[in-house]
């Protein structure tokens, strides 16, 4: 993902922009913008003039700006505003999915300095097919009393003339492969821009979706682990995959027993917060996909190896024997600074022998077990400089909070480290001779060996 990527969730509305949200019913498509942008002035002989709004507008994608869809106003149907008048913030909802499912709300943005303003102000100035434009943002300069952000960013000598059609643009940021929403432009300070723009903060349209019981702005998936289906164990053993084509459809299958459950995505977000990333603690990347079709996969493979299916009662306690912590990073896992990143992550329930399952963007270099295992007590060189470290009290990490701090315990001679991919990619694919007889007619053999196989994985 980059910065191509911020333009297509950026449209053009109206005299205006907006961002487009995928919000928890994935039968709809959010429009976040500015309130004004949905009203339209009308003059008045006998006195001053009045805004009303707007009976229709016009919207249009960064893949075509020169075709347009016009959706009707309905207020309290589609249309929604924030309930102070003050507040100049609205969502239209569209009765579509058009796949905008990587943005994600930031209430409690830091990096302000890493954040871009995306519109399509209406003076053209570069190309005359294309007025999207993006400004980064150079710092927070303060927040306003009715609880805006006031931003500066480097929009040098431009005048309000020169930005108009930015109101109700995103201020987003990529991440880690995903887009956050800091806010909405609302205006300029001055008729001379000097920099500085006013920002309604996304918490103000969380406010909107509350006031009016709307689906929330959070994605689908983490509602069921239904939308994750077609996703789960999507595996091919290249020119041996006939091999495993028949173990692949049994494990789809067998997914169904955990989206069947009463265990869902958010619920798992909820119980384990902190412990679900490698030394992170930011709430946004919770909201990462990879994370819960990981746990789709793992509660699967699970429920084969106990033979009965898990249930949200059972979590702690396969949480006390195994854990599965993620990060969204292409780094080696087995690189310096990932594994000192391990020593300061959340163990907390974790028994001593237990077995941590990490998982990241990119797998390990298949076809060799040293590539995917970490055993306790292992004596990989990076881990024996950090032991000596540890044991002569002079390792010190990192930790969540960006602080450094000494290392509790010496993680890698407590618990062993998997990589996730070693269940799949080593397990089945690199031993897939061992699956080319398997078929619906003997299933049940299948079975007992997949179960023999992850129970001895997972200590079940």
């Amino acid at each position: 993902m980059d910065e191509n990527d911020l333009k297509r969730y950026t449209i053009i509305l109206g005299a205006g922009s907006g961002i487009l949200f995928q919000p928890l019913d994935e039968t709809k498509t959010y429009i976040l913008s500015a309130k004004h942008v949905f009203y339209e002035k009308v003059q008045n002989d006998n006195g001053p003039d009045t805004y009303e709004l707007v009976t229709a507008i016009r919207f249009s994608m960064s893949d075509n700006q020169n075709v347009s869809t016009e959706v009707s106003i309905i207020k309290g149907q589609n249309y929604f505003e924030h309930p102070s008048e003050n507040v100049d913030a609205a969502i239209l909802i569209l009765n579509v999915n058009l796949g905008f499912n990587q943005i994600f709300v930031d209430e409690d943005c830091i990096a302000f300095n890493e954040c871009l303003l995306c519109g399509y102000p209406n003076k053209i100035v570069d190309n005359e097919n294309d007025r999207y434009s993006n400004y980064q943002i150079k710092r927070k300069v303060d927040i306003t009393n009715n609880g805006y952000f006031r931003l500066e960013t480097n929009f040098g000598n431009l005048n309000h003339e020169d930005i108009i059609g930015f109101s109700g643009g995103g201020i987003l940021r990529l991440s880690n492969g995903i887009i956050n929403i800091i806010g909405i432009q609302s205006s300029t300070i001055t008729d001379y821009a000097n920099g500085q723009i006013d920002v309604v903060p996304i918490n103000k349209f969380v406010e909107i979706i509350e006031e009016h019981a709307l689906s929330e702005i959070i994605p689908s998936f983490l509602v069921s682990f239904e939308f994750l289906k077609d996703k789960a164990f999507d595996i091919s053993a290249g020119i041996l995959d006939e091999n495993i084509s028949y173990t692949r459809k049994f494990l789809k299958d067998k997914t169904l027993e955990v989206i069947n459950s009463d265990i869902t995505p958010i619920f798992i977000k909820e119980l384990f917060k902190e412990r679900l990333l490698i030394n992170e603690n930011n709430g946004v990347k919770l909201n990462d996909e990879l994370i819960y079709l990981t746990w789709l996969e793992f509660l699967t493979l699970i429920n084969i190896a106990k033979e009965v299916s898990c249930s949200q009662n059972d979590l702690e306690s396969i949480f006390s024997m195994t854990r599965l912590l993620y990060k969204n990073t292409n780094d080696d896992w087995q690189g310096a600074n990932f594994l000192r990143d391990c020593l300061s992550s959340n163990y907390v329930g974790l028994n001593e022998n237990g077995t941590v399952f990490i998982k990241t963007k990119s797998n390990p270099i298949a076809g060799n077990i040293a590539y995917y295992k970490l055993e306790k007590g292992s004596l990989v060189p990076r881990i024996d400089t950090f032991r000596k470290n540890y044991e002569n009290g002079t390792l010190t990490v990192n930790n969540i909070g960006s602080a450094v701090s000494d290392v509790d315990e010496f993680a890698f001679d407590k618990y062993n480290f998997i990589h996730f991919e070693y269940l799949k990619k080593y397990m089945l694919i690199e031993n897939s001779e061992d699956f080319k007889d398997y078929k619906k007619s003997n299933k049940h053999e299948l079975l007992i060996k997949l179960k023999e196989e992850y129970g001895k994985v997972f200590g079940i």
